[in-house]
């Protein structure tokens, strides 16, 4: 078969108008009509919509905002202060923490500049850096503070077994407000320059003042430290009961030491009883399930020595500034 004739000379009648027009001027429209050009439609738009998948709702590789998780920050090299005189409660400065009352915080890596006496200020540098944490109490934006004793309570949960367990408790400083008034005693003696603070004194003075001490009614007059009866509370709670344990000043001043335990400490909080540690000792007292809570570093190393367990109470005593460098800060967990 041959091919189709170009249509040089012929004619053809629109499908539209049905006028006649060159042939070669005809077009097919998108509907088969045979047209011309001059007639010529394009097909409607809206008679082939465009496939519609819905807008976009989401970038392939997003990154989407989130709560960002707490992180330890390094606190500054003065960070840690002693709060009041008398009180167990180190003050941070730490502008902008966000902590809340109640809230556990670890703090890491502190290499304190705790005073080496009086010994009841020196606190370990574990026991600041303690995994489990401490309790804050927010002071306000920019400060809080804590008490390295609320340790005491896991580590007495851990190491006390009730009928077994001896736990001793030690008076001066813990249960009683010595420190200062001892420091009181010595300026009275001219030991101390006027207006000096117990933090001021060396061990030769305190040790001065103790032998002077024996017959002037002083234990007779100490008061109760504030943080005493909880102290004495938490120990009965774990272990039943309680002994004291104080250092031996002679027959008269440890039969006002034992008066004055019989007065302060009656009912449930009464000690089982009274015990005085000669030359200035606690060793004797240590041994398997036999605990001690005591301020006095030297007394909890001699206890140990002798394979019983001591627990390093603290009492500030208004320590001007004792540290912080190189430690940092974080949250642990919130209290239910």
């Amino acid at each position: 078969m041959s091919n189709f004739s170009t249509g040089k000379y012929a004619k053809a009648i629109s499908d539209r108008s049905g006028q006649e027009f060159p042939y070669r001027q005809m077009v097919k429209e998108w509907n088969g009509a045979f047209v011309h050009k001059s007639e010529f439609e394009q097909k409607h738009p809206q008679l082939v919509p465009r496939k519609f998948n819905g807008d976009a709702q989401g970038l392939q590789n997003a990154r989407p905002a989130r709560t960002e998780p707490a992180v330890a920050h390094l606190l500054t090299a003065n960070a840690f202060d002693a709060g009041p005189r008398d009180s167990i409660l180190i003050n941070v400065r730490d502008p902008g923490h966000g902590f809340s009352n109640g809230q556990v915080v670890k703090f890491t890596g502190c290499t304190s500049h705790f005073p080496e006496y009086p010994e009841v200020s020196h606190v370990q540098d574990h026991d600041v850096n303690y995994a489990q944490g401490h309790i804050v109490t927010k002071i306000d934006n920019d400060n809080f503070s804590f008490s390295p004793n609320d340790i005491l309570d896991a580590w007495l949960t851990a190491n006390c077994n009730i009928g077994t367990t001896t736990v001793y408790v030690d008076m001066d400083g813990v249960l009683t407000e010595y420190y200062q008034a001892i420091a009181t005693f010595a300026t009275a003696q001219g030991l101390l320059d006027s207006g000096g603070d117990w933090y001021d004194m060396s061990p030769a003075i305190e040790l001065q003042a103790i032998a002077a001490v024996p017959n002037s009614g002083f234990f007779a007059n100490l008061a109760v430290r504030a943080e005493a009866n909880a102290l004495i509370d938490l120990v009965i709670s774990k272990n039943g009961s309680y002994r004291a344990l104080t250092t031996d000043a002679g027959t008269q001043a440890n039969t006002i030491k034992t008066n004055w335990m019989a007065a302060n400490f009656t009912g449930a909080r009464a000690a089982a009883g009274i015990d005085f540690a000669t030359n200035f000792n606690k060793g004797p007292y240590g041994g398997p399930n036999k605990l001690l809570i005591d301020d006095r570093t030297t007394y909890i190393n001699q206890f140990e020595a002798a394979g019983g367990l001591g627990f390093k109470y603290y009492e500030s005593g208004g320590i001007r500034s004792f540290g912080g460098e190189n430690a940092s800060v974080g949250p642990v967990t919130v209290l239910a």
